[in-house]
């Protein structure tokens, strides 16, 4: 299957124009004319994946995370990013980006379905027109049928997501009901978690003084990191693509978080 072929697929199901202002998702680095037969979906893409990808020998990346953020005046080998966008053109390995785009086409229903939660609006509209007026947007809002710990909750996002560890910031035992969740980094919309009344926001990349400031306004956190929620992309990418793409193979590749607890 051609590159472009993938791509317009991709755009069908997560359309480019769903994306923040200040996102830069789509088609990145490659070839729209390029043959694929390999699409390996990660959350980042990072050297090793870039290791990963010529390893089992990718054709195109599918990422959550752009690998092009920020304007470039020049592509050498001096700049760790440059230096692997030319490692990836050299391998012949197209990359794509699918970020807030596909956080507010996708990433709260896949977030909801995993813990059999109902969510019953956006914790912040998209800025979309279109898609504000079908309530759209980031994060998402809701209420448990009945009131469990902050600790229980805890431990339900844990088994939930595979993950080794969680910090929680609130008393253990205070009884939470209206939930708010934020995957990947979510310290900017504490208030609006506040001002809609949630009891607990799940997200991560929380710092100490976001969780006291939280704690004060009566707003408990469960910080499952940036990577403990967002890696559901490669899940359900991974199953997307493989429905779309019967005559691709597809490869998930989670590489897990970028650091140790010891």
């Amino acid at each position: 299957m051609k590159c472009r072929d993938i791509i317009e697929i991709l755009e069908q199901e997560v359309p480019l124009y769903a994306a923040e202002g200040w996102d830069n998702p789509g088609f990145l680095i490659g070839d729209r004319t390029q043959e694929v037969k390999k699409i390996l979906v990660v959350l980042d893409i990072t050297n090793e994946v870039v290791e990963k990808a010529i390893e089992v020998g990718a054709d195109f990346i599918l990422a959550h995370h752009p690998i092009i953020f920020s304007s470039m005046k020049r592509c050498t080998d001096e700049n760790f990013i440059q230096k692997k966008m030319l490692q990836l053109i050299h391998h012949q390995i197209s990359c794509y980006g699918m970020h807030t785009n596909y956080d507010v086409c996708r990433m709260g229903e896949q977030i909801a379905k995993r813990l059999s939660f109902c969510p019953q609006e956006a914790l912040e509209l998209t800025k979309n027109p279109k898609l504000r007026e079908e309530g759209k947007g980031i994060g998402m809002i809701g209420n448990l049928t009945k009131p469990v710990t902050l600790e229980a909750y805890g431990q339900k996002i844990k088994k939930a997501f595979s993950l080794d560890s969680i910090t929680i910031f609130g008393d253990l035992e205070h009884k939470v009901q209206k939930l708010a969740f934020v995957p990947g980094s979510g310290r900017s919309m504490i208030y609006e978690a506040v001002k809609k009344q949630a009891d607990v926001l799940i997200t991560g990349d929380i710092g100490h003084h976001e969780g006291l400031d939280a704690i004060d306004m009566g707003l408990s956190i469960i910080d499952a990191g940036h990577y403990g929620l967002e890696q559901i992309f490669i899940d359900d990418m991974s199953q997307l693509l493989s429905d779309k793409l019967p005559e691709c193979e597809i490869i998930s590749y989670k590489a897990g978080v970028p650091y140790k607890v010891i």
